[in-house]
């Protein structure tokens, strides 16, 4: 390789020192990155305590590959929270070398020196990769995974088909998204190799680091690709409503018209919570890249490294695409290196802290400033963490929740700051199903006011099965609170033999059969025809009335009846569709009632923000829910349960 040039090295190095001097004292500022401090840190800080992994099935977030939070863990060990992010700032350091590094392989080594710092100065780029986040991390791999293709290419040396394995198999394992960079080698590899056994051997080498994140997942919660997928791979742990909501919210980020990603992720940033930076609208400058072996393969592998961004449009899940952007534009504009380094002090200029508000949204994520004394401590760091409400929030759990303890919340906290086991109510069909009864508490659309009946000539049954027929509204679920089988204006009395089943979401059935007025069988997707409630009594039974009480919030459901008996059990017979709807009243505390069912599920604490729905309801009268405020600050209350179970007659508050 030709030296650098004295001009390359001056305004590549002014720049890049300049930046990192930034960087390295934000990364070594107390930790208080949103995921950094909640899951991605706090799933390293229960490995730590329990001195080896843990099963953690009430947080979906346990489910993606950890590849990159594990090599946080033994910096985490010495150095805690800050040491993760210095570990990621290592990363962003990596990639933006290896960048540079490739361009000076190719013979262009200004090309490399202004994509390294488009990549570099990206704000999101240097937000993210100073927290304990994992994208830059991401970058670094899949980059360096193409990086080992070119050597490959150059040499045909088998041996480093072994890199090229590895590294594809580990961008899955640190982010799923980011596994796009295996088909892409494969296919490199069967084009220039033109030999299935070269194409195998990668194969398999990352069937290596890949395999053991989805051998971990298919044990702990029954679902190889979890979170996702679970309409294939159903099981107890996520719902599959939740997963079509969630990615529904993650394909649009208040983006309703896709045609604004382009300015909203490079000048505005404020809804997809970030900003690449001014400089990447040049990016239609890459088709001229194209002229170029070297930019048809940047090109090439940019789109499989974006090809699943529209799957979530927040600006960082660009980061891994961004060192392949950044060489195809510079590539674009040539080896002309006064144009390549007024490329770099232009967006030098605007990816500085201070410039960014003058072009993006107010509140954008990103880096304000230098904290030197925050970063040494010249500032305590308790003093400094406790200007944040989600480490103020988990600092309330650790001094007043007991250890052993489970905790309810609605939002997030930083998880990695306390050792009490916090769920979010929307983190698992645990927690999910119940923040449903605590909600209940307080919507009374909720409540089971609404009696189906269906009448019928008396009969014998062994075998019951309700069926749904209609075709449920947008989110529209099947609800049944309770399930009551009659004969002669007796409910048959429930046994032990009973065998309650339900599809979908079997494991909930007994919510059905519980006597509990706060609690619900829920389908959790959208009612289609189908879903069923089957209920074996192991014997013949008498029968001639069936009871439903649900809530009113349903419109277009419709039950099937169908019975079987010990004689015939293939032989369904259908009892009919006809259900008649009254209106009964709920005379037990709906409140009192949530709070027992709380008490029993082992969640005997509640953490509520005052802008949380219902928050108002409770902290306004705590007594009436069977609640003890316990705690307060950070915009949020502390609540112990005080487990009163509910009188049968007791009157509504």
């Amino acid at each position: 390789m030709e030296p650098l040039s004295t001009n390359l090295k001056i305004v590549w190095g002014v720049i890049f020192g300049i930046f990192t001097v930034v960087y390295f004292f934000n990364a070594l500022q107390p930790e208080m990155s949103a995921d950094g401090a909640s899951y991605h840190l706090g799933f390293i800080a229960r490995y730590m305590r329990a001195h080896g992994f843990v099963s953690i099935t009430t947080n979906l977030y346990a489910s993606l590959g950890q590849g990159v939070e594990l090599l946080f863990l033994p910096a985490f060990i010495v150095g805690r929270h800050s040491a993760g992010a210095l570990v990621h700032f290592g990363f962003l350091l990596a990639a933006c070398l290896a960048i540079f590094a490739y361009g000076r392989r190719l013979g262009k080594p200004w090309v490399g020196a202004a994509a390294s710092l488009l990549t570099y100065l990206s704000p999101v780029a240097g937000m993210d990769g100073t927290s304990a986040y994992i994208d830059l991390g991401v970058a670094a791999i899949v980059f360096c995974c193409f990086y080992w293709l070119e050597i490959w290419d150059e040499s045909q040396n088998a041996r480093f088909l072994i890199p090229i394995g590895l590294l594809a198999g580990y961008a899955y394992a640190a982010k799923y998204t980011a596994f796009t960079i295996l088909p892409f080698a494969l296919l490199w590899i069967a084009f220039r190799a033109r030999k299935l056994k070269p194409v195998l051997v990668v194969a398999a080498l990352s069937l290596v680091m890949v395999a053991p994140w989805m051998l971990k997942n298919m044990v702990v919660v029954q679902n190889p690709m979890a979170p996702f997928l679970n309409k294939y791979f159903r099981n107890p742990y996520i719902h599959v409503q939740f997963e079509k909501e969630y990615a529904e919210l993650l394909r649009s980020y208040s983006v309703p018209n896709k045609w604004a990603l382009p300015l909203e992720v490079t000048v505005r940033g404020g809804k997809t919570t970030g900003l690449i930076g001014p400089v990447f609208l040049l990016l239609p400058l890459a088709l001229l890249s194209l002229r170029y072996r070297a930019g048809r393969r940047v090109v090439g592998a940019a789109l499989f490294i974006f090809a699943p961004y529209l799957l979530n449009i927040g600006t960082r899940f660009l980061i891994p695409s961004l060192p392949f952007f950044s060489l195809a534009i510079c590539m674009a504009l040539g080896s002309a290196p006064p144009l390549l380094a007024l490329l770099m002090v232009f967006h030098a200029l605007l990816s500085w802290p201070s410039n960014i508000t003058r072009y993006s949204d107010p509140y954008v994520w990103r880096i304000n400033r230098v904290p030197i004394r925050e970063a040494l401590r010249l500032i305590p760091q308790e003093k400094v963490l406790s200007r944040d409400g989600p480490y103020g929030k988990a600092r309330m759990l650790e001094n007043n929740v007991p250890k052993g303890e489970r905790v309810l919340g609605m939002n997030g906290l930083a998880e990695s700051y306390t050792s009490r086991d916090f769920m979010v109510g929307f983190q698992s069909a645990f927690s999910e199903s119940l923040s449903d009864t605590v909600n209940m508490g307080w919507i009374t659309d909720h409540y089971p006011t609404v009696l189906l009946s269906l009448k019928f000539p008396p009969t014998s049954a062994r075998h019951v099965r309700l069926t749904q027929t209609g075709v449920g509204a947008t989110a529209e679920q099947s609800n049944i609170h309770e399930a009551r089988f009659l004969s002669n204006g007796k409910e048959l009395p429930r046994k032990p033999e009973w065998r309650r089943t339900a599809f979908p979401n079997p494991w909930e059935i007994q919510s059905a059969f519980d006597n509990s007025p706060a609690t619900r069988w829920r389908s959790y997707e959208q009612a289609f025809p189908g879903m069923y409630v089957d209920v074996d009594f192991g014997e013949l039974s008498a029968l001639d009335e069936i009871h439903i009480e649900t809530s009113p919030d349903f419109a277009n459901i419709k039950i099937r009846t169908e019975i079987t008996t010990s004689e015939n059990p293939g032989n369904w017979v259908k009892l009919g569709d006809g259900y008649t709807a009254s209106a009964v009243v709920v005379k037990v505390n709906m409140r009192r009632a949530a709070s027992w069912e709380m008490h029993l599920r082992g969640v005997n604490y509640l953490l509520m923000d005052d802008s949380d729905w219902g928050a108002d309801d409770i902290r306004d009268d705590p007594d009436s829910w069977g609640l003890k405020e316990i705690a307060q600050g950070y915009g949020s209350r502390l609540y112990q349960v005080m487990p009163l179970a509910p009188q049968a007659k007791e009157p509504l508050p």
